[in-house]
């Protein structure tokens, strides 16, 4: 019995793994365009893709996937449609230097921390995951990338970049090579989201002189 579902499984995962490329290309178009359907459309990414993470033991990922991207997609879906206090379109704006110091310091605890968290929910832990501090550094910079998104800060694009890069190289070590092309992607794409995003800030200051 188990050599009948392990294949029938193993593709399963495979073609969820493709249709989550898909998506998750469709949600980068709409956040460089800013449209609010980038949120549902990442709500459905992480739903397909959890168990892609859940069966590659991708435990960091996974966590991100349910915890946080999940989460954030819905926060960021509710902030992007509710704009400003004035209720007007939530403008693409710089992040204080003091959001980047508290970010960071708060990157920098959870990477090392997070590690230990997990070995005691997650049996041999550190034994079993694959990657463990490269797949929570991609959890935590995600984290912080997706909350600088909902806000519409633009250096939210920076950060991306780097998330890229790390988790290009994760789903290269993992063989997951159709996950792997999509961050490859979008490691392309953020340069261009900054690009409209810069372009969509130039035009509101026009606009609003």
């Amino acid at each position: 019995m188990e050599a009948e579902i392990l294949p029938w499984l193993d593709t399963v995962i495979s073609v969820l793994e493709y249709i989550s490329l898909v998506v998750g290309v469709l949600v980068v178009l709409c956040l460089i365009y800013e449209k609010y359907w980038a949120w549902p459309l990442g709500v459905l990414f992480c739903l397909l893709s959890a168990p892609v993470m859940y069966f590659n033991s991708l435990y960091g990922y996974l966590t991100l996937t349910l915890f946080g991207f999940l989460p954030m997609n819905i926060y960021g879906w509710y902030f992007w449609l509710a704009g400003t206090e004035e209720k007007q379109d939530l403008p693409v704006s710089r992040a204080s230097p003091r959001a980047f110091l508290i970010a960071g310091g708060l990157c920098v605890i959870a990477i090392f921390c997070l590690p230990y968290g997990f070995a005691l929910i997650v049996n041999d832990y550190f034994e079993t995951a694959s990657y463990i501090y490269l797949d929570n550094t991609i959890l935590v910079l995600s984290l912080c990338a997706m909350w600088f998104t909902a806000r519409k800060f633009i250096e939210n694009w920076f950060i991306w970049i780097v998330v890229n890069v790390g988790t290009v190289t994760l789903y290269g070590l993992t063989e997951l090579w159709g996950l792997a092309a999509l961050y490859a992607l979008y490691f392309c794409m953020a340069f261009w989201g900054y690009y409209q995003w810069t372009q969509s800030m130039r035009t509101r200051k026009t606009t609003t002189n």
